[in-house]
């Protein structure tokens, strides 16, 4: 498996819809190609916005993890 530098964690578990997509943006925007960042959701819908969000910026989803309803992802930064 291929290590990952994170460049940021953000925990979201407490906001949901367009607040930890903007906070995420931010984050892979200010992170170098090959650097990742963990987000920490509380919702399976703000987990699937984030999937498609990867997806429509052609970032990489390393990690998709779920345990006891929360979930973290690692995304890493490709372009």
């Amino acid at each position: 498996m291929l290590e990952i530098k994170l460049y940021k964690t953000i925990d979201a578990t407490s906001e949901n819809c367009t607040g930890p997509i903007g906070e995420l943006s931010s984050a892979m925007n200010d992170a170098y190609v090959g650097e990742g960042v963990a987000i920490l959701l509380g919702d399976e819908p703000t987990r699937d916005d984030v999937l498609v969000w990867a997806r429509r910026t052609g970032n990489e989803v390393a990690e998709n993890i779920s345990e006891g309803g929360k979930f973290k992802l690692i995304l890493r930064k490709v372009k």
